[in-house]
């Protein structure tokens, strides 16, 4: 082979390694101009719902903070009408007795 066809066949390889570096960078390109415009247009929002969803989870942890709180206090409650129960059970029968003769008398 002679110096020209080896010339040749190496300018034409370097035409090639251009033609595919220039296609890779522009393809790049087109990807970091399209990441760009994703962020741009979806990195507000995507931040905003982050922060909602924080804000509903402290939330949801605190309503169940509360629950276990409304559940001991009704328990409580619970116990005191209970006892409740008893007193006014007591003075019903204390009172039996005057109140047969109440209706005896009929008042």
């Amino acid at each position: 082979m002679n110096g020209w066809v080896l010339l040749t066949i190496g300018l034409v390889s370097l035409g090639v390694v251009t033609v595919a570096f220039a296609y890779v960078g522009y393809v790049l390109y087109r990807l970091v101009k399209a990441g760009l415009h994703i962020v741009r247009d979806y990195g507000p929002p995507t931040a905003e719902l982050a922060a909602k969803a924080y804000t509903s989870e402290k939330l949801l942890e605190q309503a169940g903070l509360q629950a276990e709180e409304l559940a001991a206090t009704l328990a409580h409650l619970q116990v005191t009408l209970r006892r409740l129960q008893v007193v006014a059970d007591a003075v019903q029968t204390a009172l039996s007795p005057y109140q047969r003769l109440r209706t005896y008398f009929g008042r």
